[in-house]
This record gives C-alpha cells, structure tokens and sequence, in this order.
C-alpha cells in the first residue's frame, strides 16, 4: 500500500460517512483536499443557504437561480426558477424543502425530486417581506428567516425576521435590525441568535412557546472578538449562522474570509480563513466533525464560489 493511500485513509477516518465517499471519489468528481478542507464544488454560482436534509447537502446558487444537492458523489441541479436567486433551504417535512426567493421576494416550497408545490409571499397581515436571506429549522416544525432589505453603506435599520410555522402561518416577530441576515437557534431552541450584518455585530432574543421572540439584546460585537479595522469595507459583517450540540455558535464573515466560532459565554473559540472572501453560510455534517460551508469569490458578475467541507475546528478542543 503506497504511503499516499496511507495518508489518504487516516484522513478518512477522522471524517463523516459523506466525507470519506468525497476523498475516494474525489480525482473523477472534481473534488480536491488541503489541510482538513475539502472541495466540493469549485465552481459554483454564488452559493449560499446551505441545509443538510435525508442525508444530503442542499445548498443554493444565487447566480444561477437554482437549488443544488451533493450526495456525497456528485453535485446535481434539484430546481431552478429564473428571477428567484435562491438565498438558503431549509427543511420543510419529509421530502421537502423551503427556499427563500431574496430578488422574487418569496418563500417557495419544493419537493426534493424539484417539483414547486407552494409560493408564500406574503405575512398574515398581507405585508410583503423584502429579501428574504437567511433561515434555521425549529424543533416544532417551523422555520425562522430573515428579511434583509437593502443592502449598502447607507441603507435605514428598518429590517425583519419572520416566522413561518407548521401550520403556513406566517409572523414578523423581529424589526428594527440593520441587514438582517444569519440565523440560527440554541441547541434547546429557548435562544434565536441573528446577524445584524451591518452592524457588525450578532442580537440574541428569548423564544417564547409560540414563536414569538422578546428579549433583544446585544451577545457579541465582531470588532470584540477580532478587533477593529479602519480598512475594513463597509460590507463585511456577520452572515450565515449555525450552533452545534453544545451550544457553540458558528458565525460566517462576509467580505472577511473566514468563519469565527463563538463560546455560550461570547468569547473567540476559533478563527477559521477560508480562501474565498464572501463566506455565506454554515450547516453541520451529522456528526458535527464536519462543516459545510458556501463560499462566493466576487459579489459581481460572474458570480463565482465554492462549496467546502471543513473540519470542525473545536473537533479536538474537547
């Protein structure tokens, strides 16, 4: 057995089932390994929204109006619908999905064999939501996401996140956020953490029975964790967001490079560079030894990025 087989199954065994079919498959299926980071797709049309459902990696491709799902072999086109630019998936029952339309401004719902089955663009009060962005699954059936608004230097703090419950029915139950964008709850889902992107910095609320949220405040400032930079352009800020098991939450730097992992406590567990500049979003391998994480290269046309798989950095911290 040659020594690159050698080191090609050690690195297997530290990895999730999907993972390791990634590295075997990896010289026909375009995919590439470099310290703990692993290729899935190199050429991806602004990826965003990822989501693990039934065992497979559904993320979307902004600049392709599409949705995309790796099977841990190949990547494959599950729906598409020009004008959408699809911003994230969520899970919404077994074989379906929820993406959210940020240009059509809507929530569509698909099945998993790319069949639409339903468009909600509007709240129960009739209102429109603008730029739907981000979203994170509840334990009750429900889905959080985010309205975002505009986005730019100048842009009011006017933004939402809404709350599309089991039965369809659809509520604002957050206002007032400058860029709303990641979203993600507490393992226990008494927390809902959420990226107020231009501010640079993460709002915590209290989940309440209902959905509902009270309790605003403020968990963690980036400048905190990683210092200020009269550099820093105005568009880098908190993106997508995820929380593990324990509680750790995971925070995507847009324009940044990199994804933070944040203790319960606020404090800068790990700083992770990832060599494409607008990371998007997060979501967890089964076993949490893996992050899947979508990584537009250029906000302009052509929209270009690439979707990883990265070790979890916390994997031997504990």
């Amino acid at each position: 057995m040659s020594g690159k087989v050698v080191a090609t199954l050690r690195m297997a065994v530290r990895m999730s089932s999907l993972t390791v079919l990634a590295l075997f498959l990896g010289t026909s299926s375009g995919f590439a390994a470099e310290a703990g980071r692993i290729t899935l797709n190199p050429d991806s049309a602004y990826p965003e929204g990822p989501a693990i459902s039934g065992g497979s990696l559904y993320y979307t491709e902004m600049g392709n109006d599409r949705v995309m799902r790796w099977d841990g072999r190949s990547n494959s086109v599950v729906w598409t619908k020009v004008g959408c630019a699809p911003t994230s998936v969520s899970r919404a029952g077994e074989g379906r999905l929820n993406i959210l339309c940020h240009s059509e401004e809507s929530v569509i719902r698909i099945s998993t064999a790319g069949e639409t089955l339903k468009v909600i663009d509007r709240d129960e009060d009739g209102l429109t939501f603008r730029n739907p962005n981000a979203s994170v699954n509840d334990g009750k059936g429900g889905v959080y996401f985010s309205s975002s608004g505009t986005f730019g230097p100048d842009a009011p703090a006017g933004d939402a996140v809404l709350y599309l419950d089991a039965d369809d029915r659809l509520r604002r139950v957050a206002e007032d956020i400058h860029y709303a964008n990641g979203v993600a709850l507490s393992p226990d889902g008494a927390v809902l953490y959420v990226s107020e992107h231009l501010e640079r910095r993460i709002l915590a609320y209290d989940v309440a029975a209902d959905g509902t949220l009270s309790g605003r405040r403020l968990f963690v400032a980036l400048d905190d964790l990683v210092g200020p930079d009269e550099n820093r352009g105005w568009e880098v800020g908190p993106d997508g967001l995820a929380t593990d098991r324990e509680g750790h939450l995971f925070a995507a730097e847009y324009g940044g490079g990199r994804f933070l992992a944040i203790g319960t406590d606020g404090k800068l567990l790990a700083n992770v560079e990832v060599p494409d500049q607008y990371i998007t979003g997060l979501a967890f391998a089964a076993d949490e030894s893996r992050i899947f994480v979508t990584a537009p290269t250029t906000r302009s046309i052509p929209m270009t990025g690439k979707v990883y798989s990265i070790e979890n950095p916390l994997l031997h911290q504990h």
